[in-house]
């Protein structure tokens, strides 16, 4: 667990305990890393993004966060951000498959993902690495505060994105995925996105907001601009 930017020994009782374990120690080296290799009295990480290679600064570091009922897209706004962006995708439905491949997506299931999802992120604010994240639909917004309280603590921007789409057009696609077998989580059916709406907390005030009932690749493509611009880089005129 997190205390004051540092990493307190609570292990996760279950299949997950050994793959936390390795995770936090890899989390405390890089910490040590990055305090004890200063460059000109600056991290690796600050450094590097001071300056590239014709001496102007880089973008600036974010975090994206996809915000949307189940079926909204945000998977494929997460691979188009990754591909055009580079920047790093962090799933909690892989972590949550690799970790538990006979997953009955119980309460202790998903807090072990998400704690996964967690040491991923600061593990790429730790390289300098900026992140998008996939496979929640931060319904709750303690979660998106947990998500910016990271990002913050890194000096990271976090990037609020709402895929604002209807739930029976969600309700339909997700009926199209289960037909196609093309998603992780098992339990993701058609109703589950009534569920989810019924408890879905109201966005943040500074969400990007993009109509997600339109062509996927418009959708991306709306994406990608924002995050670009708001990086400081040209804007990506198309999503292939």
């Amino acid at each position: 667990m997190w205390q004051g930017g540092e990493i307190v020994a609570k292990p996760f009782r279950g299949v997950g305990s050994t793959v936390y374990g390795v995770l936090a120690r890899t989390l405390a080296g890089l910490q040590a890393m990055e305090s004890s290799t200063p460059i000109e009295g600056l991290s690796a990480r600050t450094a590097r993004a001071a300056v590239d290679a014709g001496g102007s600064a880089e973008p600036t570091p974010v975090v994206v966060a996809l915000i949307g009922l189940p079926g909204a897209g945000k998977s494929v706004v997460a691979r188009a951000l990754a591909e055009k962006l580079l920047l790093r995708r962090v799933c909690r439905d892989a972590i949550r498959q690799a970790l538990f491949p006979q997953c009955s997506y119980s309460f202790a299931e998903n807090a072990a993902a998400f704690r996964g999802v967690m040491l991923a992120l600061e593990i790429n604010c730790l390289l300098g690495e900026s992140t998008v994240l996939d496979g929640m639909t931060f319904a709750r917004r303690s979660d998106l505060e947990k998500v910016e309280a990271m990002a913050r603590q890194h000096s990271f921007t976090m990037i609020p994105v709402y895929l604002d789409c209807p739930p029976e057009v969600a309700s339909a696609r997700i009926a199209r995925d289960m037909e196609a077998g093309d998603h992780p989580a098992r339990n993701r059916k058609p109703d589950i996105v009534y569920q989810v709406k019924a408890r879905f907390d109201e966005p943040p005030r500074n969400a990007l907001v993009i109509n997600a009932n339109q062509p996927a690749a418009d959708v991306c493509r709306i994406a990608v601009d924002a995050v670009a611009q708001f990086r400081g880089m040209r804007s990506i005129s198309s999503v292939s």
